[in-house]
């Protein structure tokens, strides 16, 4: 069954290319379209998508706001917030509304599709530029006043680091997962951004330290 799917984004344009991307996917259906928070609002009414990717900045009502009322008789709904603006208050702001991700517009040609699986999977998905922010202001003080580095990788994530760790090629990481080599590429850039690790002995550490990797295992 493919993915119900929501775009709301006052940009005509920008909403076609985003689905072209899910098109090309195979896996997603766009379910309805929106340019205001307003309309989103009022078509959720009627509307049961499985997410919704929400603008930020649209006239009559911002995104943060629309998924805050979305929210309150929606909460099944999962909303992946995204957005050209990478300051921290618009991500403080996003994810205190109830909101399950971020991405920058700059980046939904590589991060979309990952973004959309990772809050569908029942996890956040949080741009990896954007991560230290949760450190340095420790927003959600519930969620993330403790936060530790392991719990900001997907399961995914965790997986690819622990072919990495082992000495997977990329191809071979891209067989075992049946993904791209782009995606495994995609992947490893992300976990080398959220763990601060700059080659693979580090991230053997890191897989080790958390026990994504055992000292059985054969390295």
């Amino acid at each position: 069954m493919k993915v119900k799917v929501f775009l709301v984004d006052d940009h005509p344009v920008f909403r076609s290319g985003l689905k072209n991307i899910l098109i090309a996917e195979n896996d997603y259906y766009i379910i309805g379209e929106a340019s205001t928070g307003r309309e989103a609002v009022l078509m959720m009414k009627e509307l049961e998508p499985d997410i919704i990717i929400m603008d930020v900045s649209m006239p009559d009502m911002d995104g943060i706001e629309a998924t805050r009322e979305i929210l309150k008789s929606n909460k099944k709904t999962k909303i992946l917030i995204l957005t050209m603006y990478s300051d921290e208050a618009y991500l403080k702001a996003g994810l205190a509304a109830g909101a399950s991700g971020y991405v920058l517009k700059r980046a939904v040609d590589t991060e979309l599709v990952a973004a959309i699986r990772t809050v569908l999977s029942g996890e956040n998905y949080i741009y990896p530029t954007l991560i230290p922010s949760l450190y340095k202001n420790k927003l959600h003080h519930d969620e993330f006043s403790e936060v530790n580095e392991v719990d900001l990788l997907s399961q995914r994530e965790k997986d690819v680091l622990k072919f990495i760790a082992l000495g997977y090629t990329q191809k071979e990481i891209a067989d075992t997962l049946s993904v791209s080599i782009k995606t495994v590429e995609t992947y490893k850039t992300r976990i080398m951004e959220k763990t601060g690790a700059d080659k693979r002995s580090m991230l053997v550490r890191f897989a080790l330290k958390h026990g994504i990797l055992s000292v059985d295992d054969d390295l």
